[in-house]
């Protein structure tokens, strides 16, 4: 004769196992890893460039030598040290001056440093070459693609708005691109986040959805830092910065920024 009483405890025995088991299972299947579809950034929708990703700017070079043989080149390199260090200067300062007055200002601590005589023509001269370069190479045709796929384009520069369009006009580009964005507008040079966060002000657009076009490395660090996408097209091949990430992108042409709207 069966005792019922055992027969009772092996029930409730194995209803205990079959549940213990079964939560164990449960938990189990929920701790597998569940397959995801991969992530895909969104589509690039517009491309801000700093000038001279686009502008050569070595005719400055040129006119200096050209104006001072033997101290012209370097007249140049003080020069650019000089603007680009009043730059993030003045900006750092909060005493924000446009580019046009650094680019004065600077030449003229260039040319007292190296003992050379800067008459008020030759200055004229260098000053305006700003406004009068001609477009690198490969510049146009990857415009023209660019413009072509539906990429909105605009510069995002610390040169004055007057400087753009007298570039843009001077070089028969200015049909490819939206109203510049000078960072006269806010009143800060890059690299400062406000002056990246131009683009998106302007566009109502999110961070992922607008590329960088950056000239000089730092440019590039700093674009990157406030989120964007960026290429860094490092025509005059210096080295890369050792602070800061890594551009998404890096190239010596501008086959770089096709690459980051999707068109390499």
């Amino acid at each position: 004769m069966i005792d019922s009483k055992l027969v009772s405890a092996a029930a409730s025995a194995l209803s205990r196992r079959t549940f213990v088991h079964g939560l164990t299972l449960a938990m189990g299947a929920a701790a597998l890893p569940i397959p995801v579809r991969a992530a895909t950034a969104p589509r690039i929708k517009v491309i801000a460039f700093d000038g001279f990703v686009i502008f050569d700017p070595r005719p400055v070079t040129a006119l200096a030598v050209h104006h001072f043989p033997e101290k012209g080149a370097a007249l140049a390199a003080v020069w650019s040290n000089k603007l680009f260090g009043y730059s993030w200067l003045a900006t750092a300062a909060g005493h924000y001056q446009d580019f046009p007055t650094l680019a004065d200002v600077s030449l003229r601590y260039a040319a007292q440093s190296l003992g050379l005589t800067l008459s008020g023509e030759v200055r004229r001269d260098l000053l305006d070459a700003y406004q009068r370069l001609e477009v690198w190479s490969d510049v146009v045709p990857a415009l023209d693609r660019l413009k072509s796929a539906g990429v909105r384009l605009a510069f995002l520069s610390n040169l004055s708005e007057p400087m753009l369009l007298a570039n843009m006009r001077h070089a028969g580009i200015a049909r490819f691109f939206d109203p510049p964005l000078s960072t006269d507008r806010v009143q800060r040079f890059k690299p400062a986040p406000a002056a990246y966060n131009m683009a998106i002000e302007a566009y109502g657009l999110p961070c992922e959805e607008i590329g960088f076009a950056a000239f000089g490395g730092w440019d590039a660090v700093g674009a990157t830092w406030f989120g964007y996408r960026t290429a860094w097209i490092n025509r005059l091949g210096v080295t890369p910065e050792t602070l800061g990430p890594s551009p998404l992108i890096s190239s010596t042409g501008i086959e770089g920024v096709l690459a980051l709207a999707g068109l390499g």
